[in-house]
C-alpha cells in the first residue's frame, strides 16, 4: 500500500474511532459497522479503544473486535472481563465466545491470575458455560463447578490450568463453537 493511501486509511480509522463516542446511535452503529469491514487494520485502534474513558466507545469496540475476529484481539479483550460497566462485561463475554477457542484459552488464562474479582469471575463464567455446555465441552465442567466453591478466587486457577492443560493436549478442537 502506498504512504498516501495507508495515511487515508489510518485518518478514516481515526475519524470513525472518533464517530464511537456519538451520541448518535445510528452515527455509532455505521461507524462500528465501517470499522467492522476495514477489518484487520482497525484491530490495533480498536484494541487501543478498550481503556477508552468512555464507556459507549469501549462498549462498541468490544462489539466490532469480537465481530472481526482477530485472534491478537483476544487478550486485550480477556483484560476487560474486569471492566466496571456490566454491560461491556457482558459485551467482552460475548465477544471472546465469538474468537472460539482463542477467546476461551485466553479467558482460562485470565482465571489464572485474576480469579479474586467477582465482576471478572461472573464475565469468564459466561464464557466457560457457553463451551462447557457444548457436546464435547465436558473437559471444562469441573471448571465450572469450581465458581460456585466456597472461596471461588482459590478454586478457579487450578481448575483453569487444567482445563488449559487439556486444550494444550490437542483435544481442543471438541470446544470450537
Amino acid at each position: 500500500m502506498n504512504a498516501q493511501l495507508e495515511f487515508a486509511v489510518r485518518s478514516d480509522i481515526e475519524q470513525l474511532i472518533d464517530q464511537l463516542a456519538s451520541d448518535d446511535p445510528t452515527e455509532r452503529e455505521r461507524a462500528r459497522k465501517s470499522l467492522i469491514q476495514i477489518g484487520h487494520d482497525a484491530v490495533i485502534p480498536l484494541i487501543h479503544e478498550l481503556k477508552s474513558p468512555s464507556n459507549r466507545t469501549c462498549w462498541e469496540a468490544t462489539k466490532a473486535l469480537g465481530t472481526i475476529g482477530e485472534m491478537a484481539a483476544a487478550t486485550a479483550l480477556a483484560e476487560n472481563l474486569d471492566h466496571d460497566d456490566g454491560g461491556i462485561r457482558w459485551a467482552t463475554a460475548e465477544a471472546l465466545i465469538a474468537l472460539g477457542q482463542d477467546g476461551l484459552k485466553q479467558t482460562l488464562v485470565t482465571l489464572l491470575t485474576k480469579a479474586s474479582s467477582g465482576d471478572l469471575r461472573r464475565a469468564a463464567r459466561h464464557v466457560i458455560w457457553h463451551f462447557g455446555h457444548l457436546a464435547r465441552g465436558e473437559s471444562l465442567r469441573p471448571l465450572l463447578a469450581r465458581f460456585n466453591a466456597f472461596v471461588p478466587g482459590v478454586a478457579i486457577p487450578p481448575a483453569a490450568l487444567k482445563a488449559l492443560q487439556w486444550m494444550k493436549s490437542g483435544r481442543s478442537d471438541e470446544t470450537a463453537g
